[in-house]
């Protein structure tokens, strides 16, 4: 069991922050192949806080 939503943006790991990063740019590309733009609107919602939460791991990291 995972508890990565338990922690503060500050403790998660870069590795997974680049995750979800990742994961959010799949899922916005997803989204406009489906031309929906309730879904494009959060997938695009969602890829910014994983960009905020990424480049604060990165912060975080050095």
């Amino acid at each position: 069991m995972s508890n990565v939503g338990q922690q503060t943006a500050g403790a998660i790991p870069l590795s997974i922050a680049a995750q979800h990063l990742y994961d959010a740019e799949c899922a916005l590309h997803i989204a406009h192949q489906t031309r929906v733009d309730t879904w494009i609107a959060a997938a695009s919602d969602r890829l910014h806080e994983a960009d905020v939460e990424y480049q604060h791991a990165i912060g975080q990291s050095g």
